[in-house]
């Protein structure tokens, strides 16, 4: 058998806690990458288009209101009298205009959730094949390497004894 020199195995033994951390850190890393493409996807997806639902409803309500009290204050007028309702008038275009911009921003969000699941399913592949590295690639390397410091102590303390 030839001579080894294996003079620096805690050198190698670093390397296998190094290893070891690395993995941990980009596991946890991994996860919350997920995290953060999951959370966007619901945001974009499910949040964000809900709210502004939500808020038509509110304006096609507060709409309704408007439009009802103007129609008071318009047949609320005795024979010979005028009021002019501007307020009123103002507040229905105001409902009428909010409207308009929630059905917008609706229309708009079903493009934006549209374009960002497709971002997020492109981001998903790096994020997997990281998570991978730190579940299975490197602690497979960690433990050869775990399996060869072991072998080579062994051979140190062979050969420590045969001197």
């Amino acid at each position: 058998m030839s001579e080894a020199d294996v003079r620096n195995i805690e050198s190698l033994e670093d390397l296998e806690r190094a290893i070891n951390h690395l993995c941990e850190r980009l596991g946890l890393q991994s996860y919350q990458l997920q995290s953060v493409v999951t959370r966007a996807q619901r945001h974009f997806g499910q949040d964000y288009p809900a709210y502004w639902r939500g808020q038509l409803r509110s304006a096609e309500q507060s709409f309704a209101e408007a439009r009802d009290r103007l129609s008071r204050k318009k047949f609320a007028v005795r024979a010979g009298e005028t009021h002019p309702a501007t307020e009123e008038k103002k507040q229905v275009n105001r409902w009428k205009n909010r409207i308009r911009l929630c059905q917008q921003r609706i229309e708009k969000s079903r493009s934006i959730a549209i374009e960002m699941e497709q971002s997020c399913e492109k981001f998903k592949v790096p994020i997997a094949a990281l998570t991978e590295l730190a579940e299975v690639d490197l602690p497979t390397a960690s433990t050869q390497l775990a399996s060869l410091v072991a072998r080579l102590r062994a051979y140190q303390d062979g050969s420590s004894q045969s001197s």
